[in-house]
């Protein structure tokens, strides 16, 4: 039972995690009103996170192997939440920049660790779907985010909405770290691995064929998903003319019901599959883009806004056989004793890739426009999954790593 409960506790945080990274997309026209931003630089607000979290990403990796996970995990979970209330003081543009940076280079922390944790509490036997439940945390979050902010920015004040979120988050984390302190020392892995993560091995986790096809499907899975987060709510309040409070409901509700169920499924199919195919996995994530390239091209082509939503719970539904699996593919390649170092290689490529998102969809919006710029992030999982494909029947079997021992 301690195994699930740990990812309850941390489901909680990656839920804050992704609500806290969701507030500020909804308010992209409060914002403007506020501090004169242009579209590019509202982009930005998005950009500059994911950044800087995808180059703290490698230093939290080496450090969530080398130190205290309990300890990096409440500290992650405590500052992100300050910056979060502390961008509700924002007395400018610039000071609200700063903080969304700030923002990305404390959440970096947490996830190596809470990955590896729950790597370590669950066998391949429930990997995938302790991974994807936790995983399903950010969709609440990012519907919490999402739709708290349009409804407190019409009603209240956008600022109202960093407070509220922020102040939960510090609250968290003293439940939080009770828990941990009291988990047994093999799951909450406090002590460090005997051989130290040196920065050479952590560069030579690269030359891993398949976890690099692993850091480029992520990305690019990454860059879709940000693309529809950040400004699916301005798309549709420029498009279907919908209020601030209306767009971010939509925005935020349909694609996350989609992903929540494909998760679960996704994660639960890859268990059963992994016990016949040693690669059901990566299979799975083939799966997953075959069906979301049409579908985010169809969230930006799709007349009218029924078939708007039809599109991105299809999109969001198959969007979680990738994330629900994209981990624990990497997982099936390294070793166990440098998991949070390898969720390290995934973020840094993955949000390094992914943060052009925000800023191309703030340019886009003023040349060709984000639906094209959908239909062109189509394209690229397209070749992602056959990427995939290649993959597996050229390097699978040589690159995988068999645990000897099950937790």
């Amino acid at each position: 039972m301690t195994p699930w409960l740990l990812v309850g506790f941390l489901w909680v945080c990656y839920m804050l995690n992704h609500a806290d990274r969701q507030v500020v997309y909804t308010l992209f026209p409060a914002l403007q009103k506020e501090f004169g931003y242009s579209n590019t630089v509202l982009g930005l607000t998005g950009a500059l996170f994911l950044w800087v979290y995808g180059l703290g990403s490698p230093i939290a990796g080496v450090y969530g192997d080398r130190y205290s996970k309990p300890k990096l995990a409440v500290a992650s979970v405590f500052i992100w939440s300050a910056f979060t209330a502390l961008s509700g003081l924002s007395p400018n543009g610039t000071f609200l920049l700063v903080c969304r940076a700030l923002l990305g280079l404390s959440e970096c922390l947490f996830m190596p660790v809470a990955a590896a944790m729950i790597a370590n509490a669950h066998g391949p036997a429930t990997r995938s779907k302790a991974i994807a439940l936790f995983a399903s945390s950010q969709l609440v979050g990012v519907a919490i985010g999402g739709s708290l902010s349009g409804y407190v920015g019409e009603h209240y004040h956008w600022r109202a909405a960093f407070w509220l979120l922020g102040a939960s988050g510090m609250l968290f984390a003293l439940p939080l770290w009770l828990f941990l302190r009291s988990l047994p020392s093999h799951l909450k892995m406090d002590q460090p691995a005997a051989k130290p993560v040196t920065a050479r091995a952590f560069l030579d986790l690269f030359r891993i064929p398949m976890l690099r096809i692993t850091a480029l499907f992520v990305s690019i899975a990454t860059f879709s998903l940000f693309l529809v987060y950040t400004w699916l709510p301005t798309f549709l309040f420029d498009r279907y003319h919908l209020g601030l409070a209306r767009a971010g409901f939509e925005a935020s509700i349909y694609p996350q019901i989609g992903t929540a169920l494909g998760l679960l499924l996704g994660g639960a199919l890859a268990d059963s599959i992994t016990q016949r195919f040693a690669a059901g996995r990566f299979w799975i994530v083939v799966t997953g883009f075959a069906f979301t390239a049409p579908a985010i091209y169809f969230i930006g082509a799709a007349p009218t806004l029924e078939l708007t939503r039809i599109a991105a719970m299809v999109f969001g539904f198959f969007a979680g056989f990738i994330s629900s699996n994209q981990v624990a593919c990497a997982y099936e390649v390294v070793p166990p004793a440098i998991r949070a170092s390898t969720v390290g290689v995934l973020n840094l490529v993955g949000a390094s890739i992914s943060g052009f998102a925000p800023y191309l969809g703030g340019v886009s919006r003023e040349t060709i426009g984000v639906d094209r710029l959908m239909g062109m992030a189509g394209i690229l999982q397209l070749v992602a999954g056959a990427v995939v494909v290649y993959g597996i029947l050229r390097h699978f079997k040589r690159d995988r790593v068999i645990e000897s021992r099950v937790p």
